[in-house]
């Protein structure tokens, strides 16, 4: 009779748990959906065209309206505006009536309230003056009142650090100070350019002018309120896929943001420091999170003894990396400081052909090395789990097209033609991340190019089986030493090589290359025969 009631007993378990578990996982996947679809309430400056704005019916426009609704259709959200004097929108994210901001530029005041996204437009201040104004540079505005957009960044960022705090004069919207200056009010507006170029453009002023190089390169952002992390990352995500799907570059045309086109020799050299500098404190900060990553390190290696092997590999991996950056960051920033330099010094002697030869080794050099801080922080990415996968449905000849354009300038520096050439049932759709096969496809047919001589050629051939696309990259470059084959998808900062042209590269690409293509299932090899050139392929699965 015992044993009767326990196996009825254990029946009813059987029976109970399974119908508990199915509503909890119902209730979880409804609160899912339930933050995916909750309204997003907006917030932004009523009158700062063409980012935001308030139409003549009231309705929300602009540059940014257009990319928050282009993210709100990708992920099912439902938006609602309310754009006020900015001096209130900031106020209203920080006390939480408004969810997100358009149109921000980051500061380390708004950083203890905020978190930011990445930026998704890059601007510069401007200096405006009456076309009659004696100022004609920056130095010139010292002592002068200047008009400024009440809870502006460039209060913290400029006004108050250059001493032009009690000169300041405050209004709440562009177009207000725009007027104010036309009429002979005060002495100079500062301003995005393109926000005060939009508000001369729309008011029909012809009496005012831009003066000075750009000053304050500042990238616009959004802004959600501090730990916001879910709303953030959606944020992030959406404007990567716009950026790498050129939705983002479709949408500056429509609203034809106001660039300034006159570059003096003296604005480059200026340009080129606003660039050196961040990526000096990009390196301090990789530099100190070493230092605190091998703090971790000894923690761990103390309290665990038994994960020794996992320690020794995860500091033999980290040690290889900061040997690659500080090997290959420190030659392109020598190389800029030194033609800087001569620069600086024989400025006057020397000719405009000379110059602009140093500047386009400068250039080079610059572009260089945000290639390498771009593999850099990808590959820091993959390696912590933070690199989404979002494999959709792609056409391989639409992505590699994409990336023979964008490369094209590079080789047509070498004259180096890039050949594609398409079997008949290459043009099928693949089920692939078209953001991650970009990079991989960047990368191999840069490296093409970087080791491919003069008037040389570039090929790439793809063919598509019953169950894997293979894309092969091959050169008549310079090809790689038989005895460093083995090593090239491994990380090893003794590994680099030399290019045609006094290019270098360091081998961190392949082996972003490599994890890349094994996340989507796929293989990387390569074959090569030093003096003769090298070829690339990867295979990748047609379905997931």
């Amino acid at each position: 009779m015992e044993k009767e009631i326990k196996y009825r007993f254990f029946l009813l378990l059987m029976l109970v748990i399974p119908f508990a578990l199915t509503n909890k996982l119902q209730a979880m996947s409804a609160d899912s959906v339930k933050f995916e679809r909750r309204k997003i309430i907006v917030g932004g400056d009523f009158d700062y065209k063409p980012h935001t704005f308030l139409d003549s019916n009231g309705e929300a426009r602009g540059y940014d309206v257009d990319i928050i609704m282009a993210i709100a259709k990708q992920n099912n959200l439902d938006l609602e505006f309310r754009f006020t004097p900015w001096p209130q929108a900031l106020e209203s994210l920080r006390e939480g009536e408004v969810d997100l901001l358009l149109g921000i530029f980051y500061t380390e005041q708004r950083a203890v309230f905020y978190d930011f996204t990445i930026p998704h437009t890059l601007e510069y201040y401007a200096i405006f003056v009456r076309t009659d104004s004696p100022v004609k540079a920056l130095d010139d505005i010292i002592d002068r009142r200047i008009i400024v957009l009440q809870g502006d960044a460039s209060i913290d960022n400029f006004i108050k650090p250059m001493g032009l705090f009690e000169n300041a004069f405050y209004v709440n919207s562009m177009p207000v100070a725009i007027n104010l200056l036309s009429s002979g009010k005060h002495d100079a507006v500062i301003a995005p350019y393109s926000i005060g170029m939009e508000a001369i453009r729309s008011e029909n002023i012809k009496n005012l002018k831009v003066v000075g190089p750009p000053i304050l390169p500042s990238p616009f952002r959004f802004a959600v309120k501090k730990g916001d992390a879910r709303l953030l990352s959606l944020l992030n995500d959406g404007l990567d896929k716009m950026k790498a799907s050129g939705e983002l570059n479709a949408l500056q045309e429509k609203w034809q943001l106001h660039q300034r086109r006159e570059v003096s020799f003296v604005s480059v050299l200026r340009y080129i420091g606003m660039f050196i500098l961040p990526l000096f404190l990009v390196v301090a900060l990789l530099f100190i999170w070493s230092w605190s990553l091998s703090i971790k390190v000894k923690k761990k290696t103390a309290m665990l003894v038994e994960k020794s092997a996992l320690l020794e590999e995860l500091n033999t991996t980290k040690d290889k990396f900061f040997s690659i950056i500080a090997h290959d960051l420190r030659s392109p920033f020598n190389g800029i400081l030194g033609l800087l330099d001569i620069l600086m010094e024989n400025i006057q002697q020397q000719s405009l052909e000379k110059s602009t030869d140093y500047l386009r080794s400068i250039k080079g050099s610059a572009q260089n090395t945000l290639e390498l801080l771009e593999n850099l922080l990808d590959w820091a990415k993959s390696q912590s789990g933070q690199m989404a996968f979002r494999p959709e449905t792609m056409s391989t000849q639409k992505v590699i097209m994409n990336v023979v354009e964008v490369l094209s300038s590079a080789a047509k520096i070498k004259n180096i033609s890039i050949v594609y050439h398409q079997s008949d049932t290459a043009d099928e759709d693949i089920y692939a991340d078209p953001r991650l096969i970009t990079t991989v496809l960047r990368n191999l047919i840069s490296n093409a190019i970087k080791f491919t001589p003069i008037n040389g050629q570039i090929d790439i051939h793809t063919k598509t089986g019953q169950e894997l696309l293979e894309v092969r990259i091959s050169d008549n470059g310079v090809g790689i030493n038989e005895e460093i084959l083995p090593l090239l998808f491994q990380l090893d900062a003794k590994i680099k090589t030399n290019g045609t042209e006094n290019e270098s590269g360091t081998g961190l690409g392949l082996i972003l290359c490599k994890e890349l293509v094994e996340k989507h299932g796929g293989n990387i090899w390569v074959d090569s025969q030093e003096g003769k050139g090298s070829t690339f392929t990867f295979s990748i699965p047609l379905k997931a």
